[in-house]
């Protein structure tokens, strides 16, 4: 099976983690094992309506017979986790792709620093089993987000990293103080952090301050889309295969204009972080502002159509 093959599985159970958090365990109709995956990685959803979404796998990667995601009710929702949450049900099938990490653990982990938020808590717990299992030193702290303070509770009670997890409530005023879980950390300590832009960069800043390295430092965004402000800069891009020119708005992506114009460029999160619409630009200067790309790609010619745009007029796309 290739990297992009779709595969059917069926809805095994739907649980209710918080109000507004629910777990769901995917399966093979006919029962068989599922393609095999690393802790911290996630798989593309096709939900209902047609939309791709992304979530974490959140369970052993030994487990071979399922797949556990979480799916956090976003107010904001652009129709993806409304459909999961409203829409699906016990007993569906959904096309999910294969696994992808960009999230691994390095094979050199000595000991590790765990820190999530809400939801942020999915990879987390795999990545927690994982160490878990292979006898790696670690401590995995965990901010339950306001409005969910219960999610994954019963998933934490019952692993075996339960004793590693040290649990903060939002509801109760408690919070995660940065000071008290970065500081005097041994230096081969790997940092993985994952939440919200807004409650992450704060921790990541302070990590480098008092001599956390980038190596170090494993990243997963869960974020709002980054959408384009309404009077942003108007530029055309240029398909190289047609010689096609479209003057793209100040309030469409590069993605979502070109697909009303019938240019498909294959999308899955939107918000310049898991890559699919990585393109490569032959012409033109680039307004990075994604949260992906490393400097040697963006060296390489490459952007991502679904958040960034152009610095000058036009950009030539190898489309």
């Amino acid at each position: 099976m290739s990297d992009d093959a779709l595969r059917s599985v069926v809805v095994a159970k739907k649980t209710v983690e918080a109000n507004n958090v629910l777990s769901f365990e995917l399966i093979d109709p006919d029962g068989t094992e599922l393609p095999a995956f690393s802790a911290g990685s996630h798989i593309d959803v096709t939900i209902p309506g047609g939309l791709v979404r992304q979530y974490s796998l959140c369970n052993s990667e030994a487990d071979r017979h399922r797949y556990i995601i979480g799916v956090w009710n976003d107010p904001n929702s652009r129709g993806g986790s409304k459909a999961m949450h409203n829409v699906v049900k016990e007993g569906d099938v959904l096309q999910v792709g294969q696994p992808r990490n960009r999230f691994r653990v390095p094979r050199q982990t000595k000991r590790a620093l765990l820190i999530a938020r809400g939801i942020g808590a999915t990879p987390m717990l795999s990545i927690a089993d994982h160490l878990k299992t292979h006898d790696i030193p670690f401590a995995f702290h965990y901010l339950h987000a306001l409005g969910s303070p219960g999610a994954f509770n019963a998933m934490i009670a019952g692993s075996a990293f339960v004793e590693n997890t040290t649990s903060y409530l939002e509801s109760n005023g408690e919070a995660l103080d940065p000071k008290t879980v970065l500081l005097d950390q041994p230096d081969d300590t790997q940092l993985f952090i994952c939440g919200v832009d807004w409650w992450l960069d704060p921790i990541i800043a302070f990590a480098k301050q008092n001599g956390w390295t980038e190596e170090r430092i494993h990243i997963e965004r869960f974020t709002a889309k980054a959408s384009a402000p309404l009077l942003d800069k108007v530029f055309e891009v240029k398909i190289a295969s047609t010689g096609a020119v479209f003057k793209i708005p100040g309030d469409k992506s590069v993605t979502e204009f070109l697909e009303e114009k019938g240019v498909k460029v294959p999308t899955s999160c939107e918000q310049g972080m898991c890559g699919t619409c990585k393109v490569k630009v032959l012409e033109g200067e680039v307004d990075h502002r994604d949260k992906r790309l490393s400097g040697e790609q963006r060296a390489q010619g490459y952007f991502l159509a679904c958040v960034s745009r152009a610095k000058g007029p036009l950009l030539v796309l190898d489309l």
